[in-house]
């Protein structure tokens, strides 16, 4: 009796102790299930031979894909290297555990999707491998950001550069003009030239002298345009400066057929803001509209400049007959490294700084693009 007693109250004890475990068991589980659902990272297990067994909601989102789609399917399948990824997970047997190496995943729609990705060793109670589990973490707008910093630094040497052979420029063309002048007095005292001649080297001289002297101005105006400065407010007339605008891109015009036609409201448009910032959206509109028209190798190209008052804000607008922007594409154009010129021509810069600056003094930026017959950009910015 007292064995059956003592038999009872152990038999208690042990149903006790494993519903404690079920309540336990049921939590963890739980609680694991809450991290897949919870997590932004790619979670996922495998078997020993790589086919998925789990995959989180994180994974879902990043990817593209549905537990449904998944099941079944290698986790090699998923990186857009497979033979790589399978020999990083061959490499994590040794160890254990395998860290911080970046490798790209294949997104449902074809994009390439950079994950951090970590694996761990699944074992059982023997210590045998039964499996694999792997936390990816998104890093795709980091790897960019870190493209597009290297990217920005070039740039940065190239504009440095480019002040320095303005520079270098400057000094010899200073020497020419030095020389022309002298060539001029020497020409002018100079005896036993016929009349013909000394007409013929005094034109020669004067050519010398106005091409230095061109040289010079482009020297000039590529320093400062781009040389650092704080921004300043000051008052002047927009149609002056749209006008030496232009007069930037004069090398740019020279070899084409392209036409600037000047559509200004009448009297000064006058401003009180940075000219500078705005030279630097003024000839980033006409180059753009000079590359625009080149593409579309049409035999004669216009880019119509119009200005226009009203209220308090002044109107400025930037009309070609180029190839125009196609739909899919014109939503992209303000962000960041968005080019469609070939390398070499476009950084992807330009028109997100215009914007950027815009934006800073108040204003707006619209545009209108027809493929085939051209794009129209406006800019609204207040007069004060």
């Amino acid at each position: 009796m007292e064995s059956n007693n003592s038999l009872q109250t152990e038999l208690k004890r042990v149903k006790q102790e494993l519903a404690g475990y079920k309540i336990e068991l049921h939590q963890t589980r739980g609680y694991l299930q809450s991290i897949l659902q919870s997590s932004e990272d790619i979670i996922f297990a495998t078997e020993v031979g790589g086919m998925l067994i789990s995959f989180s909601k994180g994974g879902e989102k990043v990817l593209g894909y549905t537990w449904e789609e998944l099941v079944g399917r290698d986790i090699k399948d998923l990186a857009e290297n497979p033979l790589l990824f399978k020999e990083f997970m061959s490499s994590s047997l040794q160890g254990g555990v395998t860290t911080h190496l970046d490798l790209p995943f294949r997104h449902k729609e074809g994009k390439s999707i950079y994950c951090n990705v970590t694996l761990i060793n699944l074992t059982n109670r023997e210590g045998q491998r039964v499996g694999t589990v792997g936390v990816c973490r998104d890093i795709t707008l980091w790897k960019k950001l870190q493209e597009d910093l290297v990217q920005i630094d070039r740039l940065a040497e190239i504009g440095r550069l480019a002040a320095g052979v303005a520079h270098e420029i400057n000094n010899p063309l200073a020497i020419i003009g030095e020389a022309s002048g002298w060539a001029g007095m020497v020409i002018n005292d100079a005896k036993g030239l016929t009349a013909e001649d000394r007409s013929e080297l005094e034109k020669a001289v004067k050519e010398i002298s106005g091409q230095t002297k061109r040289c010079r101005n482009i020297t000039h105006q590529l320093l400062d345009f781009a040389r650092r400065s704080e921004p300043e407010k000051t008052e002047f007339d927009v149609h002056t400066l749209l006008k030496e605008s232009v007069g930037f891109l004069k090398p740019e015009l020279k070899h084409t057929s392209i036409e600037i036609d000047f559509d200004f409201m009448p009297g000064p448009l006058l401003m009180r803001s940075d000219p500078r910032l705005l030279e630097q959206v003024f000839v980033n509109f006409i180059t753009n509209a000079i590359h625009a028209i080149k593409k579309a190798e049409k035999d004669k190209g216009l880019i119509e400049i119009k200005t226009l008052r009203t209220d308090s804000k002044a109107e400025i607008s930037f009309k070609d007959n180029g190839v125009g922007i196609p739909p899919e594409n014109q939503q992209k154009i303000f962000d960041l490294f968005y080019t469609t010129k070939p390398p070499g021509k476009g950084t992807g810069l330009g028109l997100p700084i215009c914007q950027n600056i815009i934006k800073k003094i108040g204003g707006e930026i619209s545009f209108h693009s027809e493929v085939g017959v051209g794009t129209s950009f406006t800019i609204n910015v207040p007069l004060v």
